[in-house]
């Protein structure tokens, strides 16, 4: 009797840790920063002020100076920063309760980064000023820092005056389609608008210690953004492959954490869904959370029905019309082998024959302009392998070369 007893606690043991944490009670939305207002932004700048006073700030950038090479170049990446920016939000939101951190869908500026609202002088700041390239204005603006020295905050754009092209919605939006694996996601994104962005902004964001710039928090929302799309695309919530910080990548894995920013030993599973759990937030252009903890052993049909409700997650754009818009003309515009091989997750209605594409029409827009190299000191400084950096490199132009020989033409 005893016996049955014991065996029917460890079956409903065995089924509550399958049905995973509870569906959070109340789920905040992270907002494009695009439609934030001015007071908006000023409600940021005056918490982030009080977290600069209390040392908050320097706290996160220490953190993330420390444990920098355990959480890049490997799948811990993704929930790494996802808790990250997390326990900022959460930290933020004892000065202000309605603080939700937005992200900067940098896709869209793609072009002309510099010219991108958000890095304005009444939102992120725009380019830095004097020798030092102290920051001047924005949310941040005249901010001196005392981690790992005394200096004001720094931003450099890359060109100058200016930042070069970063990555257009069209490369990423391949990504989430095509690729099959969280690892390949993974370097996919880290070493394109990831490196990218963080370059373009130059001076604080070229540091191990980025966290300090809320350019830093914004981005990799964005970041976190694009892999909730990922996990939705391909009904992958669960999936963690490829090597950890430690090691082969397990669900299990302690999340790395510093002192002066502790995750309480929360593991890679605990952040995997948002909604769930402590990860009570989604974003405003992605699907919402699951209404059940979702499984990465669905039936085959079920994946199939799951992307059909998402057709949302196969864009890395945030604006509904610019998505459509994309979905539409890469259908029109690619013939099916191509489609199936970059962006699979489009439907097979209307594809054309290769032979229907070849000559772009009169009066179209630019063509996309390719994307950026990682710096060889960025590329040393994260201890990618210059190889697969150069691969993935090579495969993002080939998405270029491929939409600019078609009649595509980019909505951005």
């Amino acid at each position: 009797m005893k016996l049955g007893v014991g065996l029917a606690f460890v079956a409903i043991a065995a089924l509550s840790s399958a049905q995973g944490p509870p569906r959070c009670s109340d789920i905040r939305v992270r907002r494009n920063a695009a439609s934030l207002s001015a007071q908006d932004w000023q409600s940021i700048s005056n918490v982030l002020h009080q977290m600069h006073d209390d040392g908050v700030l320097s706290r996160f950038g220490a953190s993330h100076d420390r444990l920098f090479n355990r959480v890049h170049g490997n799948t811990c990446f993704f929930p790494f920063h996802r808790r990250y920016v997390l326990e900022f939000e959460n930290i933020a939101r004892r000065y202000d309760s309605n603080f939700v951190v937005p992200y900067w869908d940098a896709t869209e500026s793609f072009r002309n980064p510099a010219a991108d609202p958000i890095l304005s002088s009444t939102a992120l700041g725009t380019n830095g000023q004097g020798n030092d390239h102290c920051l001047a204005n924005g949310v941040q603006g005249d901010m001196q820092l005392s981690y790992p020295s005394q200096h004001c905050l720094r931003r450099n754009f890359d060109q100058g005056d200016s930042i070069g092209p970063w990555y257009s919605p069209e490369i990423i939006s391949s990504y989430i389609q095509s690729d099959t694996s969280l690892a390949t996601f993974r370097e996919n994104i880290e070493y394109s608008i990831h490196g990218a962005v963080h370059l373009g902004m130059g001076g604080e964001m070229n540091t191990g210690y980025a966290a300090q710039d809320f350019s830093f928090m914004v981005h990799h929302a964005n970041l976190d953004r694009l892999w909730w799309d990922w996990q939705n695309a391909h009904n992958s919530f669960l999936m963690y492959d490829g090597t950890g910080s430690n090691g082969p990548a397990s669900l299990s894995d302690v999340i790395p954490e510093d002192s002066s920013v502790p995750f309480n030993g929360d593991t890679v599973e605990s952040v995997m869904v948002l909604g769930y759990g402590d990860v009570c937030y989604t974003y405003d252009s992605s699907t919402g959370p699951p209404q059940s903890y979702p499984s990465n052993n669905a039936a085959p049909q079920d994946r199939q029905q799951n992307e059909n409700q998402n057709n949302s997650a196969f864009s890395a754009s945030s604006n509904p019309a610019n998505r459509a818009l994309e979905s539409e003309g890469l259908r029109n515009s690619l013939g099916s082998d191509v489609i199936s091989r970059l962006f699979p997750g489009l439907s097979s209605n209307s594809m054309r024959k290769r032979s229907e594409y070849q000559t772009k029409p009169t009066n179209c827009g630019d063509p996309i302009p390719f994307p950026p190299r990682l710096t060889p000191e960025w590329i040393a400084m994260h201890k990618y392998d210059p190889a697969r950096v150069e691969k993935a490199h090579r495969y993002a132009c080939e998405i270029v070369e491929t939409l600019n020989n078609s009649t595509y033409v980019s909505p951005y």
